[in-house]
């Protein structure tokens, strides 16, 4: 027996260098052998100096650190080996401590004692536990972008896909294994080519992984997929594995095919109005020709007008179809347009809508003579805001429009004021209102078409617009240019 806790005592004597508490003991729960940290822990907990001999159960009963030593070594001695985590407070922190509770027998088998190892787990725990933090951020991340991580393991033909991706691909990752060949059985029939393709470029030619394209769901439903990702190779340049993101992007390409089609839907507006007034404005301009001026002065301005407003009408309808094409707008034609010029032509064509709702027009072009642009968007700007303004004024209250403009440093403001009815207005109606057919209001006729164009014009001279409106006082547009002049 003595000999057997000599070896126990040589077995310790290994980890004397280690601050990890080791010590044996037999069946009476003597204690046999230790460390020096054993050594020091006792003196430290106030139970006195570690000898041979010295009975573990008053320590294990009268001390809450080696509490948890009284049920492990009971089990042990019973022939369970058990490892066991307990969490303390010292110095007012919280730390977390291992015991790992070991039989020991002899040459027939009989259990003689047991050995306990007990070690400081506190920072290993605490980095598992920042781990699963931002595991669990990532995945929240993740859900929340909608985007799923990936790894192929190319020598295996083994695809690791995160929960989200599970998600987005409509699997249940109980059932499906996801692998390249399955992958391809996901994707569109008509998009698998194309992905195949884009997957060996970014193999063979070492460059990005970046492609959208289409997959088929569970419920044949169709989803847009935007898929990044890099190959990875060995010391030899062999390609062994990839990795990267795929994202759901199916609401932002739907509402890029809505905008193409409003946009088509636009076009199609215009050639048809454009090939319908073409006939009428061609008789006006040819009937002015022939008049005979001179015999009446009241008709000589009556015909003066209405030349004025047919030219001007002539021009709009010339200019609207390129007007329209705003993402192949020219801007290097784009020229300095004089606001009072612009005035007069808005003038001309509103000049029936003034007279007849009593309208003032007050400008102040003093601060900014001109814009950057094409003047006929800036035309097109000023006629749909002013008569914005008197489609939706007071009933039996004269409309009164001011347009200022004012610059800084850095941007060049116009403001179109009125005083008609307002409303009350939230992001929600702010944001309708510049899409294609909204409107502020169903109290008028009409399709609503005006204020998107005057947004897609300003944005095509990078300007910005907004509205700020109060239900019976009045609404303002305000649109911001950059200062091309800095």
């Amino acid at each position: 027996m003595k000999q057997k806790h000599t070896i126990i005592q040589n077995k310790i004597e290994i980890v004397e260098d280690r601050s990890d508490l080791v010590w044996a003991m037999d069946r009476d729960y003597k204690l046999t052998a230790f460390n020096t940290s054993f050594k020091s822990r006792l003196l430290q907990n106030g139970l006195g100096d570690a000898e041979r001999g010295m009975d573990l159960k008053v320590v294990y009963q009268s001390d809450f650190f080696f509490k948890p030593c009284g049920q492990g070594c009971e089990r042990a001695l019973n022939r369970y080996a058990t490892t066991s985590r307990h969490t303390f407070e010292e110095n007012g922190k919280t730390v977390v401590h291992e015991f790992s509770f070991q039989p020991f027998m002899n040459s027939s088998g009989e259990i003689i004692g047991c050995c306990v190892w007990q070690k400081d787990i506190t920072q290993e725990v605490d980095k598992n536990l920042r781990l699963q933090e931002s595991e669990r951020k990532y995945r929240e991340a993740q859900e929340v972008a909608d985007i799923g991580h990936w790894s192929w393991d190319m020598k295996k033909n083994e695809v690791t896909w995160s929960d989200q991706l599970f998600q987005i691909f409509d699997k249940d990752p109980d059932t499906f294994r996801p692998n390249y060949k399955s992958l391809m059985e996901i994707i569109h029939p008509e998009d698998r080519e194309a992905f195949d393709r884009d997957v060996n470029k970014c193999i063979e030619q070492k460059v990005r992984h970046d492609i959208v394209h289409r997959i088929v769901v569970g419920n044949g439903d169709i989803k847009y997929i935007h898929e990044k990702g890099r190959a990875f190779y060995d010391q030899e340049g062999n390609p062994f594995r990839m990795s990267g993101t795929a994202q759901d992007v199916t609401k932002d390409v739907l509402s890029n095919k809505q905008i193409v089609e409003q946009n088509h839907e636009l076009q199609n507006f215009v050639r048809i109005i454009s090939h319908n007034l073409r006939g009428p404005i061609s008789n006006l301009l040819m009937l002015s020709k022939i008049y005979e001026w001179g015999k009446d002065e009241m008709n000589d301005d009556i015909m003066k007008k209405i030349e004025h407003t047919t030219e001007a009408l002539d021009q709009t309808i010339k200019d609207l179809h390129h007007s329209l094409a705003l993402k192949s707008a020219d801007k290097e034609k784009f020229r300095e347009v004089h606001l009072r010029n612009v005035m007069k032509d808005v003038d001309g064509l509103l000049s029936e809508e003034i007279v007849k709702n009593k309208a003032s027009i007050h400008t102040n072009f003093s601060d900014v003579e001109t814009v950057f642009g094409a003047k006929s968007y800036v035309v097109n700007i000023f006629y749909n805001l002013i008569l914005n303004a008197i489609n939706y004024s007071k009933e039996g209250v004269p409309v009164v429009v001011q347009i200022t403009a004012e610059k800084t440093e850095q941007t060049i403001t116009l403001r179109f004021s009125d005083n008609g009815i307002g409303m009350d207005l939230t992001p929600e109606k702010e944001r309708k209102i510049f899409d294609m057919y909204g409107r502020l209001s169903g109290a008028t006729e009409g399709k609503g078409l005006g204020l998107y164009l005057v947004k897609t014009q300003v944005e095509a001279m990078d300007g910005k617009i907004r509205v700020e409106s109060k239900k019976g006082i009045g609404t303002t547009f305000i649109i911001t240019f950059p200062n091309k002049a800095q």
